[in-house]
């Protein structure tokens, strides 16, 4: 009898369980297909696929305002009228109708529209909240003629509440100061994790796709005067034109309370536990610094003068003119007569050797072009083939971006690696485009993304204990590559964001940052975004007369910083601290003062105003050039 009652005890207990999360977790379907969802952490309300009302109920903040005229981001398809032409949005409207709504389980439902306007055309939007985890999970399914992408939206955002953090373009912040209008961001080339973050005062609210598949999709922002909206798009792979449905990726979105940090962290444990990034050996963590090496010629008697001015064993030397294009064209890459001297002295210093090569390129004038051209990427929309400097005909050494899913191309370019790297005791390999993918249909049963992956991992494996690197980086490139240039173009207002995500198991490193020196304007815009990245310092040395010349006091003072262990924040803005050179006592002018103070320290350490670790008469010079 005790056990029975126990039982039912226990039975009860279970009941009220479930009762409660039936209560925590609501999904509400109106009469003309509106949605109302609630959790213990959100209330979100969507009309016609759009997302027009957002509590945080852990904050108790409302992200959106009342609607007044039509949302300025809506639900709908795109659609390729014509070849050759981008798909236009057809957005859920008054030309719509709800076909059928219906309730799919208690916490999923399902809404369609139909529309005969111009052609035929269904979207259907489930909205489900997993038990689980809280998450509101959005499933589109679009049919009509020639689909190119099926997309949701978030409308009525208040601009002045909600800052948008996207880990695209390096990292990036969109907020009510922000000077554009409409911005959007490609994944997987310019939206590097499928991330957005809507960051209010307590908390926010944040949208991700856990697709594994790299479809491609894209994130948009478009502002109006009062408030903005976000629009979340899966696209078809191309080519669109025999393409008559579309199923989107799975959306999860849910609120939190505190920093953008928080979702971050999320996402981030997420993309670990998933792609398995390699993580970085001691010598990439240890690294303090990458120099831009000259070439042509590629000298080596710069090398002993480097050494003075820095740790050799904690600096990388990244090489572009290693190679002599007049011998061999991409995909084959015959080194100067020069190389090998200059491996064999750097070696003897300390320092890192990371040549650069194309990751998927090809010379139009190469004896294998005809060979290759059948698998070169091409615009998903008109077709043309792609690469760099194809249409220029005063450009010698133009490339032909080929499709690394091709066996035949990745077979040909890791041998000729593997043959480098057996020949030449090269510490790293730098992979130019190596983020280049592109919507074009499978090869050899691989889609592009696939494809990066494997030549990633096959060149690995042919030189092995070598380290990658990469232009630019994203979720498709990390896991393979703990090097990585970050440029600055399209940046906007940085945030760390991206950093936050990836820098676990990828250093970047600057992407043809100016001499500070010779082009300071252009330097400014390098050393700002870089400090908000934590970007490792790297610096351009174009020619050994930089390091001889007592003016350059910059690049002096840069090379200093770094050789006192300085942090890389304070690095890259030595720009900033030196921008009175030769103010030794610091009282905002060069003077007398100053003149004295660096006479009465010849032979000491400090102040050392070029770098070359001891006060002579060419700091007495720097000072005299700036009284």
């Amino acid at each position: 009898m005790r056990k029975f009652c126990a039982k039912c005890a226990y039975i009860l207990i279970l009941q009220f369980v479930f009762v409660a999360a039936g209560l925590a977790n609501t999904l509400t379907l109106g009469e003309h297909g509106e949605v109302l969802a609630e959790t213990d952490r959100y209330q979100v309300r969507f009309k016609d696929g759009v997302l027009i009302h957002f509590h945080n109920k852990l904050t108790n903040e409302t992200y959106t305002l009342p609607p007044q005229d039509d949302s300025n981001e809506q639900s709908g398809i795109s659609i390729q009228y014509n070849e050759g032409e981008y798909g236009k949005y057809i957005l859920i409207d008054d030309h719509w109708k709800v076909v059928s709504k219906r309730r799919l389980s208690p916490l999923s439902v399902e809404v369609a529209y139909y529309s005969d306007y111009r052609v035929d055309k269904t979207v259907r939007i489930r909205i489900s909240i997993d038990a689980d985890t809280g998450d509101l999970v959005i499933q589109q399914h679009g049919t009509s003629e020639r689909v190119v992408s099926v997309m949701w939206g978030c409308g009525y955002l208040n601009s002045q509440q909600l800052d948008v953090i996207v880990p695209g373009h390096g990292g990036q912040i969109i907020d009510a100061a922000t000077e554009f209008n409409n911005r959007g961001f490609e994944y997987p080339e310019k939206w590097q994790a499928q991330l957005a973050i809507l960051q209010g005062g307590d908390g926010g609210f944040f949208v991700r796709s856990t697709d594994t598949s790299f479809r491609f999709k894209s994130v948009g922002y478009r502002p109006t005067a009062e408030h903005f909206g976000m629009r979340f798009q899966t696209d078809n792979p191309a080519p669109f034109g025999e393409k008559k449905e579309i199923t989107s990726v799975e959306w999860r979105l849910n609120a939190y309370r505190g920093d953008w940090q928080v979702p971050a962290e999320i996402y981030r444990n997420w993309m670990e536990n998933t792609f398995q990034p390699k993580q970085p050996p001691a010598r990439v963590r240890d690294l303090e610094l990458v120099i831009y090496a000259p070439y042509n010629p590629l000298d080596p008697s710069i090398l002993p003068r480097l050494a003075e001015h820095i740790n050799p064993s904690t600096t990388l030397l990244y090489i572009i003119g290693w190679a002599d294009p007049t011998k061999g064209l991409e995909p084959d890459y015959i080194p100067d007569p020069e190389f090998g001297d200059y491996l064999e002295v750097a070696h003897a210093f300390g320092f890192r050797v990371m040549p650069r090569i194309t990751f998927h390129g090809c010379s139009p004038y190469s004896p294998l072009y005809p060979e290759f051209e059948k698998y070169q990427f091409r615009h998903p929309i008109r077709g043309h083939k792609l690469g760099y400097g194809l249409d220029d005909p005063t450009y010698d050494y133009p490339t032909a971006y080929i499709n690394p899913a091709a066996e035949e191309f990745r077979k040909y370019l890791v041998a000729q690696m593997k043959t480098l790297y057996e020949t030449y005791p090269i510490d790293a390999l730098h992979l130019d485009i190596n983020t280049s993918v592109v919507n074009n249909p499978p090869l050899d049963g691989l889609t592009p993304a696939q494809g990066n992956i494997l030549l990633h991992q096959e060149l690995a494996a042919a030189m092995p204990g070598i380290v990658l690197g990469g232009e630019g980086l994203h979720e498709v490139t990390f896991r393979n590559v703990n090097l990585a240039q970050q440029g600055i173009y399209n940046s906007k207002q940085a945030h760390p964001i991206s950093s936050f995500l990836f820098s676990t198991w990828t250093i970047l490193y600057g992407f043809h940052v100016p001499n500070p020196d010779g082009e300071p304007e252009l330097y400014r815009p390098f050393r700002e975004a870089y400090v908000v990245w934590g970007v490792l310092p790297t610096i351009r040395i174009r020619a050994p007369w930089i390091l001889r010349d007592p003016n350059m006091v910059r690049t002096h003072g840069f090379l200093k910083s770094v050789r006192k262990g300085q942090s890389w924040e304070q690095t890259w803005n030595i720009d900033i601290g030196m921008d009175i050179v030769g103010d030794v006592n610091e009282d905002g002018v060069v003077n007398i003062q100053d003149l004295v103070i660096v006479a009465n320290a010849f032979g000491e350490t400090e102040p050392d105003l070029n770098g070359d670790g001891v006060v002579n008469i060419q700091d007495l010079v720097i000072v005299a050039n700036n009284f």
